[in-house]
């Protein structure tokens, strides 16, 4: 008698992990169609999202852009020429004659643009034009 208990225990044990087996196997048969179905919807939620930033931005673009537009007619408008505005420039009361004089006195081009009052770049190219100037007739005495 334990036998056949022993037996019918071990049927019914087998027929449960059979059922368990095929029960798993179902679900595993639904769950990519359930997968499916909610990557659809995730796809069209997503879809659906996108079209409605899309257009928000197209908006907000529509939006700037006529801003932008408004102002740069309103600077127009105001627009002043720019060459009334612009004063011009003072001719410096510069004199090459007196930089070449304060030059062979030994003075630097710092020195005569600062007694002068006139701009440093200017004094230096008076005194190398005349430093070129008087170096070449040297040169051209010689020969």
């Amino acid at each position: 008698m334990v036998w056949l208990l022993t037996a019918i225990s071990i049927a019914l044990l087998l027929m449960n992990v059979l059922l368990i087996l095929t029960v798993i196997k179902q679900r595993l048969d639904k769950d990519p169609e359930r997968v499916h179905e909610k990557m659809a919807e995730f796809v069209a939620q997503l879809e659906q999202e996108n079209n409605e930033l899309y257009n928000k931005l197209t908006i907000y673009v529509k939006d700037r852009e006529t801003q932008l537009l408004e102002r740069v007619e309103r600077l127009e408008r105001n627009k002043v020429p720019v060459f009334e505005e612009m004063d011009t420039p003072e001719k410096s009361n510069m004199d090459p004659e007196k930089i070449i004089q304060l030059s062979r006195q030994g003075f630097s081009s710092k020195q005569i643009a600062k007694v002068l009052q006139a701009d440093y770049g200017e004094v230096e190219l008076v005194v190398n034009m005349n430093k070129k100037l008087h170096g070449n007739s040297k040169v051209n005495g010689v020969l």
